[in-house]
């Protein structure tokens, strides 16, 4: 829907190519071809016409005409949640300039009593477990108890953990490779001077507990999805040429590579000001066309897939609409004394659903300003028929 830079990137020992990406001089379609293809379709990407083309093809498959292909499988995870996004602390040791998290005064981490409580529900129908939606998880002191204790269900099929790197370290390694936890690595800025001045953390240490780790998963006897998220505000050629992506493309994972744009950055639901942040870092004239993603999401009526596709939970138990909630400003249930069932299908989420499916998304305040609306079409992406996480997804996150 625009001429951001994005690459999506597969990587390993034998094959340091890109297999999967975005990238208009990279992708997969373009092998074999001779170089001035690429060029003419990077070309016609930064035309104005073929966003605005996309623009309308999203505005009229997200219109209530096309309801009847998702709404049986939205039916079915109104059931139950097919994955849990618990924040066990929303204590985070970096100080990215694109996160609010700083500006959060109740400060926590979610007791072992509540978690196991938790848990136990949960575990009763399973699906998949996210730790890590709006504070780093690894900083928590129980995250090897609570890995741990996600192996008494085995209807929990799948543990994910969203985490910084800054804590991916030798002590809790093995933990996540002997529970079979996949890692989803948000490191962004490949070079210490411009990692060091946007995430306020120490380059030297993240870039070794990510090498390290890459290799240790690599020897390991079952190793463990990885995602490796980079932000940068380079552009696609020059963070590709760093020395750490290098490193990175020379084992097994994946990368989603993105150069900074106001379609990448997210404003979380109105609490960051995204237009001063453009402006201080100079990126306002990365995106010259009024037709992005971002921009689109914020005056999208269409369902947002975040009222089906998982439950969040706080902390402290209460469960809030969705994972662009990190100052719960919409509280729908606390697990403290309801359960997971009770909150998923209980009158204030049906209400939601309703008003969402009704195009009154604008009706709900913090939906108002918010660009991190994802189309309930995109459930499609995630889950099968039965509400079953999809076996070809390696994330939930994404």
């Amino acid at each position: 829907m625009n001429d951001t830079q994005t690459l999506e990137y597969r990587a390993n020992a034998a094959n340091t190519q890109p297999i999967a990406l975005r990238a208009p001089d990279c992708s997969p379609n373009s092998r074999g071809k001779a170089p001035y293809e690429n060029i003419l379709k990077r070309w016609l990407k930064k035309l104005s016409f073929f966003p605005a083309m996309d623009y309308f093809r999203r505005k009229i498959y997200d219109s209530p005409l096309f309801d009847v292909s998702v709404r049986p499988l939205a039916s079915k995870l109104e059931e139950w949640p097919g994955a849990l996004l618990i924040d066990i602390t929303n204590r985070c040791n970096a100080k990215c300039v694109w996160c609010p998290n700083p500006d959060l005064t109740n400060l926590g981490a979610m007791d072992m009593e509540l978690y196991c409580k938790i848990i136990d529900d949960y575990g009763t129908r399973g699906g998949v477990v996210t730790f890590g939606t709006f504070g780093e998880p690894l900083i928590d002191k129980h995250i090897k108890e609570r890995i741990e204790y996600l192996k008494k269900y085995p209807k929990i099929h799948k543990i994910e953990v969203l985490t910084n790197g800054f804590f991916l370290n030798k002590k809790i390694v093995p933990v996540l490779l002997e529970n079979g936890v996949g890692v989803d690595i948000s490191l962004d800025e490949l070079d210490k001077e411009t990692f060091e001045d946007v995430k306020k953390m120490n380059f030297d240490i993240v870039r070794n507990n990510i090498v390290n780790f890459l290799k240790a998963n690599e020897n390991a006897k079952q190793p463990v999805p990885i995602n490796i998220r980079i932000k940068t505000m380079k552009t696609l050629e020059e963070t590709t040429e760093q020395e750490l992506f290098k490193i990175i493309a020379a084992h097994e994972c994946s990368v989603i590579l993105n150069s900074i744009d106001d379609n990448i950055i997210s404003n979380w639901a109105g609490k960051l000001d995204k237009e001063a942040f453009m402006q201080k870092y100079r990126l306002t004239n990365r995106i010259k066309t009024r037709f992005t993603h971002k921009r689109f999401n914020q005056m999208n009526k269409a369902p947002c897939a975040q009222l089906w596709k998982w439950m969040v939970v706080y902390w402290d138990g209460s469960s809030v609409l969705c994972c662009a909630d990190m100052f719960s400003q919409t509280v729908v249930g606390n697990l403290k004394s309801n359960s997971i069932s009770e909150i998923w299908n209980g009158p204030v989420m049906k209400d939601f659903r309703k008003e969402m499916v009704n195009r009154g998304r604008f009706e709900i305040p913090i939906c108002q300003d918010c660009d991190i609306h994802l189309s309930w079409h995109n459930l499609n992406d995630y889950y099968d028929k039965n509400g079953k996480f999809r076996s070809d997804r390696q994330f939930i996150m994404g």
